[in-house]
């Protein structure tokens, strides 16, 4: 399966990333099969129809000769950057989701600059963004927010703008394949809420085209406002598009944005200078892209070395060659010679990232990590590289003191697939830059971190797991019936305290549930990675704390799955621990959501089920998730 992984990602990878060197300020022609119900914009505004099956000829912009570090950084934590509600200080929010053109910071290689076709959030009297607008509210209060698909409504457009493969388990409303209206559901990531608020894979709707006030189209579970009661810590969420079976290619399309919970604790430490706060703390949400030559986004649909793979085809994951912060490519941000306390979201697809702050004269600084996904954590914790996986966050103080004058550049080395992938290619290697040229403000004094980072809280107590159940999942690649790689997921044996069942390997999303654990009940869950990738592992509702990583070895038989077998997966067997367990990385002391599993490691999160109701848990590469690495479960 290894050999056959090597074939399907590494050999196609290097096609995909644009890594061939060509001429400067060159194009690289990228083939793409598009079916006749995909419209593809054109710069001038107007709409092209690709012929069923045909194959169009798409030029792309390079990456690795495009401009960087020229385009200013759109600030996130702007508060004018922050959705209106529908009555001034209420706490309704209708945001509705629409297609829009943006001028993004695109040039082609004449140097003419170019619009791209993007789809956002916005409200009735604020136009959509990409990333949307970022909220930002205090714990214990409560918001309702409805999203509102309109991407049906004249002149917003109404179809896929992206390949759509209609052999993946999908949406699909009405059963229309790719004549589908398209499907949204807005998930917020990170956070405690309700099944039906939490934006589940079947809480998908289409757009209200017949104007009967609800959406033409909607999944089981869909709802019409969503209530967020805020009962969390200060942290970190974001919110992105989930609908089943399309969620790469939605947020692809630009479909996600900032979460910010803010509470008394952070507001003592920012008042007491022991965190940056505004206009010091910056929002940064890294994603990677492709485009084509018009600067419209292109998602690579074609694989050459699998003839039996559809004409639009699903692909293993994704790795752009323009690397965007907050929307823009490459951007770059004048800051003072101070402390700044940067809010990172990796919100790639497939991409991880492995981060660095270097100045110009190659000097790599000492930063200091202070929160996870949801929270702040004990202590600080010194760095001089972070990795991030897809769908993780992390809250960083960077100290630029002493550094007037200079360029410090965000480096990225991360190989792809991480960790065991080929290196990263020179265009994604650079992520933005902060130039030190802002002079220092003396009415706002500089951070000085504190020993303690949680002085109304108390600190995060050592994880017990004394006389906790454990859950032993499964992490496998296999091969689906168009012998396209596939990952899946699945269970090791019964869980431990569950009625014995007979029921384990690997499963569909559809399959039966085979993780149902009681309300109030706190288990640990063990993620066998048996594949040669890292996954981000990511449980929708709850948070947890990692616990620690071992080696592990084991056999994994062949599972037929499907109609006629004709999927596939595997049973894991002879399981056996091969080394020592390695502690949770310290900057991982805090409230997590989505944890790293490291291939050929057991990796173990302490996890607690509060909420009723059913969810999910699922790899956060999108290709993964849209391709089956995704299971529902149930808190009774």
């Amino acid at each position: 399966m290894i050999s056959r992984r090597n074939i399907l990602k590494r050999g196609a990878g290097a096609t995909l990333t644009g890594s061939s060197l060509l001429s400067a300020w060159s194009v690289q022609a990228a083939t793409a099969s598009q079916q006749v119900t995909y419209s593809l914009p054109t710069d001038n505004g107007s709409t092209a129809l690709v012929t069923s099956n045909a194959t169009a000829t798409v030029q792309r912009l390079q990456g690795s000769t495009h401009p960087k570090f020229v385009n200013a950084l759109p600030n996130a934590g702007d508060p004018l950057n922050r959705f209106l509600p529908t009555q001034t200080g209420g706490s309704s929010y209708v945001l509705k989701l629409r297609e829009f053109r943006s001028q993004i910071g695109l040039v082609n290689p004449a140097g003419r600059k170019l619009s791209t076709l993007l789809w956002g959030y916005g409200t009735q009297t604020q136009f959509p963004t990409s990333p949307g607008r970022t909220f930002s509210v205090r714990a214990g209060s409560q918001i309702s927010v409805s999203y509102v698909n309109e991407l049906g409504l004249a002149p917003r457009g109404g179809s896929f703008r992206l390949p759509l493969d209609t052999t993946l388990m999908w949406a699909n409303p009405g059963n229309l394949g790719g004549l589908a209206p398209v499907p949204l559901v807005a998930h917020r990531h990170g956070g405690d809420q309700p099944t039906l608020t939490d934006g589940l894979p079947d809480a998908w709707s289409t757009a209200d085209r017949n104007l009967d006030g609800r959406p033409d189209l909607t999944g089981r579970l869909w709802s019409t406002a969503y209530t967020y009661d805020h009962q969390q810590e200060a942290g970190h969420l974001w919110y992105h598009d989930h609908a089943l079976g399309v969620t790469r290619l939605n947020v692809f399309m630009g479909l996600a944005g900032h979460y910010f919970i803010r509470d008394a604790n952070e507001d003592r430490l920012v008042q007491n200078g022991r965190l940056p706060g505004a206009p010091y703390e910056l929002p940064l949400a890294i994603q990677d892209r492709m485009y084509d030559q018009n600067g419209n986004l292109f998602y690579p649909s074609t694989d050459p070395l699998n003839p039996t793979a559809p004409a639009v085809t699903h692909l293993p994951e994704f790795f752009g060659d323009f690397i965007i912060v907050n929307g823009v490519p490459w951007p770059q941000h004048a800051v003072e010679p101070r402390s700044y306390r940067l809010r990172v979201l990796n919100g790639s697809d497939s991409r991880f990232y492995d981060l660095q702050f270097r100045t110009g004269a190659g000097t790599t600084l000492v930063f200091h990590q202070v929160g996870t996904d949801l929270g702040l954590m004990n202590a600080p914790v010194p760095m001089t590289h972070l990795v991030l996986a897809p769908g993780e966050r992390a809250d960083l103080v960077v100290s630029f003191k002493g550094l007037s004058g200079q360029r410090v550049t965000v480096h990225n080395a991360a190989p792809t697939p991480f960790p065991n992938g080929l290196p990263v290619e020179p265009s994604a290697s650079l992520v933005m830059a902060f130039n030190v040229t802002l002079a220092l403000d003396p009415a706002w004094p500089d951070t000085k971190l504190p020993h303690s980072l949680r002085p109304v809280h108390g600190p995060l107590p050592t994880p017990s797991t004394y006389g906790v159940p454990v859950r032993k999942l499964l992490l496998v690649e296999g091969l689906d019936p168009y012998g396209r790689l596939q990952t899946l997921l699945g269970t090791v044996n019964p869980a431990s305290g569950n009625p014995v069942s007979p029921a384990h390997g690997t499963f569909f999303y559809s399959d039966p549930v085979t993780e149902r654990m009681a309300r109030g009940s706190t288990e640990i869950w063990e993620f066998h990675n048996t594949t040669v990738d890292a996954h981000p592992i990511h449980l929708h509702q709850t948070s947890f704390r990692v616990l620690n990583r071992q080696p592990f070895d084991g056999v994994v038989v062949p599972k037929p799955m499907g109609p006629g077998g004709s999927t596939q997966g595997g049973w894991l067997t002879q399981v056996a621990l091969i080394g020592p367990a390695r502690p949770a990385e310290p900057n991982e002391a805090g409230r997590k959501d989505t944890v790293v599993a490291y291939p050929g490691e057991i990796t173990r999160v302490l996890v607690r089920f509060d909420r009723p109701g059913e969810y999910v848990w699922h790899c956060h590469i999108l290709s993964h998730e849209d391709h089956e690495m995704m299971r529902r479960f149930t808190v009774a």
